[in-house]
């Protein structure tokens, strides 16, 4: 795998994190691993105003494309998160970041407003939207995602796949099944191994029970793969390794 598609999700340096130290000085530590793209954690940012301009200094400084994980709902109560949806969106702006992950929330239907809408809001903020499958039974399940981007699809609305490997364990779904039924709407993937001892847990690649190389061979290897479990401790030392693990990918 080239190294222009890894990106690094924070969560690597969850120790980091929760010690307080800034995303805006984690993606030096990034780019001293020579990857030039980052994947910043909206949970982990505290004051916005400093912060978002920070992180888009040292990005620009260091030349590194950003995206921008936000654990936040396009639907709430079957209705469109507008307000909050561009919220995120002015928030990446600002950090000069061009990918947002969303996770859908509750929905029931997509109506021609709602496409009109979010379409509006990604073109104003040059933004690239997905929904992702995370660990949860509302969000994490492989035929609501499905049924959601086929509707998104045939409507017109501008959302694509964040395909999470790792996720549907817990769930307990097949990842290799739902990667064939969700492969023509992924345009980003996140890579972690798992394994499964009282509940699953995410755990260094091939140190789990997931066929990852298998799953990452389905996709076009064009498209970014982001690490996105932590690395701790000895973080730079570990994430190393695991990047070199995906650069013997061909």
């Amino acid at each position: 795998m080239e190294k222009s598609i890894i990106v690094i999700n924070t969560l690597v340096f969850l120790d980091e994190l929760n010690n307080g130290v800034k995303q805006s000085k984690l993606l030096k530590d990034i780019h001293s691993l020579g990857i030039n793209k980052a994947e910043v954690r909206r949970e982990f940012i505290k004051d916005f105003e400093a912060e978002l301009q920070e992180i888009r200094a040292i990005s620009e400084e260091l030349q590194m494309e950003l995206y921008y994980s936000v654990p936040r709902y396009l639907y709430v109560g079957g209705k469109l998160n507008i307000d909050e949806i561009e919220q995120c969106f002015r928030e990446a702006f600002k950090m000069n970041c061009r990918n947002v992950k969303l996770n859908i929330g509750e929905f029931c239907n997509m109506s021609a407003e709602n496409v009109c809408d979010i379409n509006s809001l990604c073109d104003k903020y040059s933004i690239k939207l997905t929904i992702e499958n995370d660990q949860t039974k509302e969000n994490g399940q492989v035929q609501k995602i499905k049924e959601f981007l086929q509707t998104a699809e045939t409507l017109g609305m501008k959302v694509s796949c964040t395909f999470d490997i790792g996720n549907w364990l817990w769930q307990e779904e097949d990842p290799m099944e739902n990667a064939y039924m969700l492969k023509p709407y992924v345009t980003y993937i996140h890579l972690k191994d798992a394994y499964i001892k009282d509940k699953p847990s995410a755990a260094l690649l091939d140190e789990g029970i997931i066929p990852w190389r298998s799953i990452l061979g389905m996709f076009s290897n064009k498209i970014p793969v982001a690490i996105e479990y932590p690395c701790c401790p000895d973080t730079l030392a570990r994430l190393k390794k695991e990047i070199n693990k995906l650069k013997e990918e061909s």
